[in-house]
């Protein structure tokens, strides 16, 4: 690993339960000397990906918030789907979510919400549990041949809160893909329903995200699910025909 590798992994340390860390704990996860460290952290913080939070402690810095706004107007899902996702949102008062697979993580990269009614456990940028949530379950289901199987071995085989041996994993993913989409009552938030169906490329014949619908059970009961799931599944077509041919994109979102 070269050294730039081994500093930008410095970055690799944070999570939703270590949103700041200081020189010594790096130094010894990563098993570097201490000037290794201070020198990697120096780079770091004049580069804008990290800043001093408090006395001897650092946390992500402003640069990956300037990073993040660029991802966001070029992102070719965002690019082609933010507005049909704004109608959706609009037209069913649920909140309408574009997630994707990247590196092993399931991650929300954008939420069109109706209000702020909702209190999501897993908002935009927080990883989504494996094979748990509609997002998640589309996602992973929508994995073609053997990549489906190993996905299965890394992250549930040897998981002992997992309810899912291969036979039965296996069986949940076929329904996926046959129904074209995904529906889960209380499995990220209790008392909420998500739909959920895959955004395909149709150039490239894969899938590149997911959309889904998401509101509290009590609201899904005053619509019909049927009109939801129809209405969720022409949005991520109509997505994938918009990156075969993207709008221009917006600026100031």
């Amino acid at each position: 690993m070269s050294s730039l590798s081994k500093m930008l992994s410095v970055l690799d340390l944070f999570g939703p339960a270590t949103l700041k860390i200081d020189p010594e704990t790096i130094a010894e996860r990563m098993g570097l000397s201490r000037a290794t460290v201070y020198r990697y952290v120096k780079d770091l913080c004049d580069a804008g990906l990290l800043v001093r939070v408090d006395a001897g402690s650092y946390g992500l810095g402003p640069r990956i918030i300037e990073l993040d706004w660029m991802m966001r107007q070029y992102d070719p899902i965002l690019v082609a789907g933010r507005e049909l996702m704004h109608e959706l949102s609009e037209a069913t008062g649920l909140a309408v979510f574009a997630s994707v697979f990247y590196d092993g993580h399931i991650i929300n990269t954008y939420i069109a919400e109706p209000n702020d009614t909702y209190q999501f456990a897993f908002g935009r940028g927080q990883p989504l549990p494996f094979f748990r949530g509609a997002q998640s379950k589309v996602l992973i289901a929508f994995q073609k041949g053997r990549r489906l199987q190993r996905l299965f071995e890394e992250h549930l085989a040897n998981d002992p809160d997992s309810t899912y041996d291969w036979a039965s994993f296996s069986k949940a993913a076929k329904k996926i893909r046959k129904d074209g989409y995904c529906l889960t009552h209380d499995e990220l938030n209790l008392g909420l329903t998500g739909i959920a169906a895959p955004i395909v490329n149709p150039g490239l014949d894969e899938v590149v995200g997911s959309l889904s619908a998401v509101g509290s059970t009590h609201n899904f009961k005053l619509l019909r699910q049927e009109t939801v799931i129809e209405m969720v599944m022409d949005t991520t077509r109509r997505i994938a025909e918009r990156m075969q041919n993207p709008p221009a994109a917006a600026h100031g979102m």
